[in-house]
């Protein structure tokens, strides 16, 4: 599977078409990071309290449209990564080639001491549109989340939000078929599975309402039964989102939860950009585990997208001109008190060329959500080039 996707993308990338039917488009960066733990972790056989890293991180995006109604799309990571972090963390290589895709399209080129080159398909699909019918099959985003933080109605996609280096969220291995019933509205059929077979069916009915954009789902997910729906719009000039499901056992090896969100966001006049979301998860709750900066894949479902039953969510963004921005984000858990907070600065290089200086800290008791492992503080510093 994985020698005929490189041999189905370098295929599509070498055909001689029209540059009106072929796209090509994509990244470089380049990111060091630095872990401090205010209480040091035995790892290997050593305490460690300081570690570094660098990540040089290639994008390339291809879409060739031969004609109006059939799209090609691939999409690819190649990510070079290095430092004392994968000695302190010898599993490091092996959790970035786990594909928990159908179709294992990632996988580890060379890997050497303090030292691996890894490269992931994380796109390929076809896309078919006839009439107010379109299919796309293979590995695609499937977005249906209506809220910015946390979405319970994202059965297929499900992501974090301090995962920052990643824009394009992660894509799954599946069929899906739209029916555009009217200009407003649209019927989505999904048929989706993974690295363990396990079988995703859902269905969704997106419409207007009152100039309320609304969705209603219903289907299985894995072990579940799962119906929700989700809604935004605006209560003046505050934009209002919410979503929420509710996931019925369908045997004992599963459990009924619910997990919902809302949030409010608004725009100040002085381009002051005001964010704040809140989120429920019944599943959620004291000692269930929390979040560390030294595990690159921490997953998250639907159905359990955090560990706390309550999460509150705080963000602000401010251009101070059209080269600096700055930001900060903060997630808080109010049983256990543990918080996540991220502050940045954007600097506009050139047109094509950004530079973002941010930290994540990890901040609680031992054992809580966020502070699982003590404090944390970690900074990082990328540069990114877009062609």
């Amino acid at each position: 599977m994985r020698r005929t996707a490189v041999i189905v993308f370098l295929g599509l990338s070498s055909l001689s078409v029209s540059a009106q039917s072929l796209n090509l488009s994509g990244y470089l960066k380049d990111m060091q990071g630095l872990y401090y733990l205010e209480t040091p972790v035995n790892l290997n056989g050593r305490n460690l309290d300081l570690t570094t890293y660098n990540l040089v991180h290639h994008r390339l995006n291809l879409d060739w449209q031969p004609n109006k109604a059939l799209h090609f799309v691939a999409g690819m990571r190649n990510r070079l990564m290095s430092g004392p972090l994968l000695k302190d963390v010898s599993q490091y290589p092996a959790m970035f080639e786990r594909d928990n895709g159908w179709m294992d399209l990632s996988w580890n080129l060379a890997t050497k001491a303090g030292w691996f080159l890894n490269t992931t398909f994380d796109r390929l699909y076809v896309d078919y549109t006839w009439g107010a019918f379109q299919m796309k099959l293979g590995r695609q985003r499937i977005n249906w989340g209506v809220s910015l933080v946390w979405n319970p109605n994202d059965l297929f996609n499900a992501f974090s939000f301090t995962d920052f280096d990643y824009e394009e969220r992660p894509g799954s291995d599946a069929l899906l078929f739209t029916w555009y019933t009217t200009g407003s509205s649209s019927l989505d059929l999904v048929a989706q599975t993974d690295s363990n077979r396990s079988l995703t069916l859902a269905g969704r009915y997106a419409f207007n309402w009152h100039n309320w954009d609304m969705q209603l789902i219903a289907g299985k997910m894995a072990d579940d039964a799962v119906v929700g729906g989700g809604f935004s719009g605006a209560l003046g000039s505050v934009s209002i989102r919410g979503e929420g499901t509710v996931f019925m056992a369908i045997n004992q090896t599963s459990s009924t939860a619910v997990s919902a969100t809302l949030s409010a966001d608004k725009n100040l006049e002085n381009n002051l950009f005001l964010h704040t979301a809140y989120l429920f998860n019944s599943l959620g709750g004291s000692g269930m585990g929390g979040l560390s900066m030294l595990n690159p894949t921490y997953q998250l479902s639907a159905k359990r997208l955090s560990m706390g039953k309550h999460e509150l969510f705080a963000q602000a963004s401010y251009p101070l001109n059209p080269i600096l921005n700055i930001s900060g984000a903060c997630l808080f858990n109010p049983e256990d008190g543990s918080a996540y907070v991220s502050p940045n600065l954007s600097i506009s290089l050139h047109d094509n060329l950004e530079l973002l200086l941010t930290a994540q800290c990890l901040l609680g008791e031992p054992g809580s959500e966020y502070g699982f492992l003590g404090n944390t503080w970690a900074g990082f510093a990328r540069l990114k080039w877009s062609y």
